[in-house]
């Protein structure tokens, strides 16, 4: 069981960790594009095929009916997995790419400025600029990255089990 949580847990860690370099290093935050919810479809999608895969897998290879408590434990290390992929290259991203996470802060603080700017009157817009610049330095804070990952991977890796457990009609 474990080869297999490995197995798949890797292999789609691997391409959605792709999907986020390939987000940071072609500069698509620059836009307002598809390639914005590049990473999040990587997640989401990945995600659910490790699980969908490694399930099905588990099911093809096990003599005796999967019950839930194995489908679901399996389930979230290949989740777990997943996600640490991609906080080990969002992680090189923050350490090594200074200028992208720069740019992304300024560009973020452009959308925030014109939209602030719009919304509120002239003596509240400083304060709100304020709170919109340390809101996108928290949301880039290493740990705030990390613990967003690892509860998206998990909550999709835990929904696509039990859908796929539930779809089987009896014990995946």
């Amino acid at each position: 069981m474990f080869k297999k949580i490995a197995l798949y847990g890797l292999a789609y860690g691997s391409a959605a960790t792709a999907m986020h370099l390939i987000y940071w290093y072609r500069d698509l935050y620059l836009t307002s594009s598809f390639g914005a919810v590049l990473p999040l479809l990587g997640n989401v999608v990945f995600t659910g095929l490790a699980v969908w895969q490694f399930l099905k897998q588990l099911k093809k290879d096990s003599v005796s009916p999967v019950n839930l408590g194995k489908a679901l434990f399996g389930s979230l290390l290949t989740s777990l997995l997943v996600a640490m992929c991609t906080v080990a290259g969002l992680q090189h991203v923050l350490k090594n790419e200074p200028g992208k996470i720069k740019a992304y802060t300024a560009i973020a603080m452009k959308h925030q400025t014109a939209r602030i700017e719009k919304e509120f009157k002239k003596e509240e817009q400083a304060a709100k600029i304020e709170e919109a610049n340390a809101y996108i330095s928290k949301q880039l804070d290493p740990m705030s990255i990390s613990v967003s990952q690892i509860q998206m991977c998990l909550s999709t890796g835990v929904v696509i089990a039990l859908l796929v457990f539930v779809r089987s009609g009896r014990n995946a």
